[in-house]
């Protein structure tokens, strides 16, 4: 039986204070409850991905969906730095409600640069299919032929941003995974075992970088693939309630 789609969100536009500023877009299920899950898409974010979670929405967290700097109405160009996407997620990470982040594939950086930066409101994290070495062999060739000078120009501007993204995270990679041995907060990862896109051995490498007696916990979904936001939202609220669960029998 399917996920029936019932619940309701709607759209937020509002400013972050780059440089220049921006108008960043999110999409918001509201709940009057304690616990906010923030989501970073990955890349390119694609909001339909997400369309399921964010009508399934339980009825005690409050779900946000971020466009991201770079996708968002009206962006002209793409914003590579990791801090410059989570400065975009600040107005939900500061308030009085308790975060867990969730990101999926690239966005699952985003998401535990997030929960190392804002400790005192980010209680847990969520990765999914997170993007932790490289893509899969065979992605890397279309990679590289969407810098062609004759396919680039065919080519929508936000695959352009996406392959800008890609190759610039690997700078930022080291520094971020370093900070993350230090993280005493609960942590899921997630991977499918049919994922196209991105090994499963980058769970098993990102589990790696946490202490050893972190609170992290690695979930294979069998059958699983790189979209597991729009194949299996259950399973990713799951993990989500897994987070809060643990977070709040620590305090």
């Amino acid at each position: 039986m399917g996920v029936a789609l019932t619940g309701f969100y709607r759209e937020l536009l509002y400013d972050v204070p780059l440089t220049p500023p921006i108008r960043n877009q999110a999409w918001i299920a509201e709940r009057d409850a304690p616990w906010r899950l923030v989501i970073f898409p990955g890349t390119p974010a694609r909001k339909y991905l997400f369309e399921r979670m964010l009508r399934t929405a339980p009825p005690n967290i409050e779900v946000v969906l971020l466009a991201r700097p770079g996708y968002a109405k009206g962006h002209t160009q793409a914003y590579l730095s990791f801090d410059d996407q989570v400065a975009a997620a600040a107005p939900f990470l500061d308030g009085e409600k308790k975060v867990v982040t969730l990101g999926v594939s690239y966005g699952g950086e985003l998401a535990l640069k997030a929960l190392v930066d804002h400790p005192d409101t980010v209680k847990g994290a969520v990765t999914v299919a997170a993007l932790i070495t490289e893509p899969r062999p065979w992605v890397q060739p279309f990679v590289d032929l969407g810098g062609a000078p004759v396919i680039r120009s065919l080519l929508p501007r936000t695959l352009h941003y996406a392959r800008a993204e890609v190759a610039g995270r690997r700078a930022q990679i080291g520094p971020l995974f370093a900070r993350l041995k230090d993280v005493t907060a609960p942590v899921t990862i997630l991977h499918g075992d049919a994922d196209h896109l991105v090994s499963r051995n980058d769970a098993r490498t990102l589990k790696g970088y946490f202490g050893a007696n972190a609170d992290v916990e690695l979930k294979t979904i069998r059958g699983g693939t790189h979209f597991l936001e729009m194949q299996s939202p259950k399973a990713l609220y799951l993990a989500v309630r897994s987070v809060i669960a643990r977070a709040e029998g620590r305090a």
